[in-house]
Parts: structure tokens; C-alpha cells; sequence
């Protein structure tokens, strides 16, 4: 059988089609597997003054460093959820408290829900855009830069975790296990035999 010049850009063609829909719908299965098994926090600043950006980084430590010895205590997202919904109102008082100590009036609004997030590395990881669970702490008017972190597994403490000691176990997912796939299409493989 002969092939064609045309022939083979339409091979060529279909392939490349093929292979681009063939990697939207991997990363679209990676970034559901990642959703399902997260929990991010999300600080939106009152606007985009130098003081609220600053305020808006102390009610995120404030909140981080209360909030993270009681998710190293959480095995699964589960777990990682109920004490959520048990300290909501426990993080807009932090958030309040700090934000009066700033002088400053601004509301707070805490929300758990699904939310869209635009691709984000935290060292080693990087997740892709998409809806993800979170935490949403809403300053004054909501109008600023936001902050975010994942807050389960606890990749939000990464900076300032201290190394597991000998017997402890890391909690949550096994995030670094979807770092190592590796995605190739057969259909590629045997184009490349022909081509030789």
C-alpha cells in the first residue's frame, strides 16, 4: 500500500488530535483525583493596599499556626473536613481578632465550598487548575490578592513543619505518587516503528 503525501499529514493530523484530546482528558483525571482528596485555604484581602495585603498575611499565619497541630491529627480528607466544620467559627474569631488589633473594622466571612484555582506549585507539587475544596476567609470587601495553601494534607506548613520523628508517619495523601506517571500513547509508538 501506498501512502500519500496527503495521507500522511491526515495520519499525522488525527494523531496529533488524538494525542492532545488523549492529554486534556489525563490532566483533567489527575486534577479530579487531586480535588478529591484536598482541602485548600483561601485568604482574600479587603483590597490591594500595602495594609490590607499585610493584614491579610497576619490572619493567614494567625489562622495557620492555630489551625495546623489539629490537622496533623487528620488521616483522610474526612477527618480533615469535620474539623473544619467544628472550628469555623473558631477561624473568623481569629480572623477578627487580628484584624482589630490592626485597627482596622473589616467583616469576615468563612466559607467551606468548591472553588475554582488557577494551576499552583507548592515545592516539589504542582496542581493543576481546577475546583477544589476549600476553606474561603473573605476580608472586608474580598477585593484584594488572595493567598492560598493546601490545608490538607497539611502542605500549608511545609516552611515551618519540623522534620517526623523516627515513629511518626506522614498523614494524608501520597501526593508524590502522581509525580512519577508516565503518559504515552501506542498509537505513537507504531508510527514511530513506520517511520524509521
Amino acid at each position: 500500500m501506498k501512502l500519500t503525501l496527503r495521507s500522511v499529514l491526515t495520519i499525522i493530523i488525527g494523531l496529533a488530535l488524538l494525542a492532545g484530546a488523549c492529554f486534556f482528558s489525563y490532566r483533567t483525571y489527575i486534577q479530579h483525583e487531586f480535588a478529591s482528596e484536598l482541602i485548600r485555604l483561601h485568604v482574600i484581602a479587603h483590597s490591594d493596599s500595602y495594609a490590607d495585603q499585610a493584614l491579610k498575611l497576619h490572619v493567614r499565619d494567625v489562622i495557620v499556626n492555630e489551625m495546623k497541630s489539629r490537622f496533623r491529627q487528620a488521616n483522610n480528607r474526612q477527618e480533615a473536613e469535620e474539623i473544619i466544620l467544628a472550628s469555623v467559627d473558631e477561624i473568623k474569631a481569629l480572623a477578627e481578632r487580628q484584624i482589630a488589633r490592626e485597627g482596622k473594622q473589616y467583616p469576615v466571612e468563612v466559607k467551606l465550598g468548591d472553588y475554582a484555582f488557577p494551576t499552583k506549585t507548592y515545592g516539589n507539587i504542582t496542581l493543576p487548575a481546577g475546583n477544589y475544596h476549600a476553606v474561603r476567609v473573605i476580608i472586608g470587601d474580598g477585593q484584594g490578592k488572595n493567598w492560598w495553601c493546601v490545608l490538607f494534607p497539611p502542605l500549608c506548613f511545609v516552611d515551618s513543619v519540623e522534620s517526623l520523628q523516627e515513629d511518626e508517619k506522614a498523614k494524608g495523601m501520597k501526593v508524590f505518587e502522581k509525580d512519577n506517571v508516565e503518559f504515552r500513547l501506542k498509537c505513537i509508538d507504531v508510527l514511530k516503528i513506520f517511520c524509521r
